[in-house]
C-alpha cells in the first residue's frame, strides 16, 4: 500500500447536496478513496444547508451504528432527535480504502457551536466514520464515532490518504481466520498490558483517539498516549469487514485497570493488512464512561 499526501482534493459538493454515486469508472481503489472523501465533505455541507439531524440522517446507513455512549442504531437517534441548531464543524484528514473499493474510513478534527452564530466553539474532538458502498451505489456511513480534546494547538494535518496494493493477492477465507487470531492475541496480551499489546499489531500510520488528549499519531507516539501500565478485558459486540478481506472494524465493551484506577467504556478499532498480508491496528479508540455517582444512603 501507499501513502498519498494531499493538501486538498477537487471537492465535489452537489447543489442537493446528495451522497455521491459511483460508477464504473470509479471502482479503483484510489479513485473510491477520492469518492468517499467527497461524499464525507457532502455529510458536512448537508449539515451547514439543512441542519446537524438532517444530514445525519442523509448520510447514515440503515444499520448505522453512533454511540449514545455505548452503540445504539443511528438513524433512530437521529429520527427521535430534534432539530436544535447544533452546528458541526469537521474536515476528513486522514483516510483509507479497501483493495475491493466499496469500504473504507475517515478521520479527523471536529468543533462544535451552539448555534452557528456563536463565535466560539463549545467543544474540540476528533470523529471516526466506517463507510461502505450500498448496494444500490450509494456511499453512507456504518459507523460513527468521537472524541474531545482541548483546543488545537495550530492548524489540521495535511490530508493523507492510504491506498492498497491492488496486486496482493489474498484468500478471503484466509484473511478472515488470520483476522480472528490477530483479535484473539491482542485480546490476551492486552490482559497483560495493553500499551505493549498494542505497539506489537499497531500499524505505522495507526491513530490512537483517547477523551480529554490530543490524538497520537504513529506507532512511536503511542506510549504518548497511554498513562502508564494498563490491562484491558474487550467484550466485542460488532464488527465487519470488507469484501476484499483488508479493512475491518470491531466495536464493544472494555474494562480497564491501571494503577491510577480502573474504568469502563466502550471501543471502536480498525483493522488493515499491511504489505504482506498481516492485520494491523489503524484506529484505536476508547471512551470511558463516567464514573457512577456515589448515592448517600438512605
Amino acid at each position: 500500500m501507499r501513502i498519498v499526501s494531499h493538501s486538498f482534493w477537487p471537492v465535489l459538493v452537489s447543489l442537493s447536496w446528495a451522497t455521491v454515486a459511483v460508477g464504473a469508472d470509479q471502482e479503483r481503489p484510489d479513485n473510491a478513496a477520492r469518492t468517499m472523501v467527497e461524499t464525507e465533505k457532502n455529510f458536512y455541507q448537508a449539515g451547514q444547508e439543512r441542519g446537524t439531524r438532517a444530514a445525519f440522517l442523509a448520510f447514515l446507513a440503515d444499520d448505522g451504528v453512533v454511540f449514545r455512549p455505548g452503540p445504539v442504531n443511528g438513524k433512530k437517534v437521529w429520527t427521535e432527535r430534534p432539530e436544535t441548531g447544533l452546528d458541526l464543524i469537521w474536515e476528513p484528514t486522514f483516510a483509507s480504502m479497501a483493495r475491493s473499493a466499496d469500504f473504507g474510513f475517515t478521520s479527523g478534527p471536529a468543533q462544535w457551536k451552539a448555534k452557528k452564530e456563536d463565535e466560539k466553539p463549545l467543544g474540540y474532538g476528533q470523529f471516526v466514520s466506517v463507510w461502505k458502498k450500498q448496494k444500490d451505489g450509494w456511499w453512507k456511513v456504518a459507523l460513527d464515532v468521537g472524541t474531545e480534546n482541548p483546543r488545537p494547538r495550530g492548524p489540521s494535518e495535511r490530508l493523507h490518504v492510504i491506498v492498497p496494493d491492488v496486486a496482493l493477492n489474498v484468500d478471503p477465507a484466509e484473511a478472515r481466520k488470520a483476522l480472528q487470531q490477530a483479535q484473539q492475541k491482542f485480546a490476551a496480551a492486552a490482559k497483560r498490558d495493553l500499551a505493549a499489546a498494542l505497539v506489537s499489531v499497531a500499524s505505522d500510520n495507526i491513530r490512537v483517539y483517547r477523551d480529554g488528549i490530543f490524538p497520537s499519531i504513529g506507532k512511536d507516539a503511542i506510549a504518548s498516549i497511554l498513562d502508564g501500565p494498563g490491562k484491558i478485558w474487550l467484550e466485542q459486540i460488532g464488527g465487519d469487514m470488507s469484501s476484499s478481506r483488508d479493512i475491518a472494524y470491531s466495536y464493544g465493551k472494555y474494562s480497564i485497570a491501571r494503577m491510577q484506577g480502573g474504568a469502563q467504556g466502550f471501543y471502536v478499532q480498525i483493522w488493515q493488512t499491511d504489505a504482506k498480508g498481516a492485520w494491523n491496528i489503524i484506529i484505536d479508540l476508547q471512551k470511558d464512561l463516567p464514573p457512577p455517582e456515589n448515592k448517600p444512603a438512605s
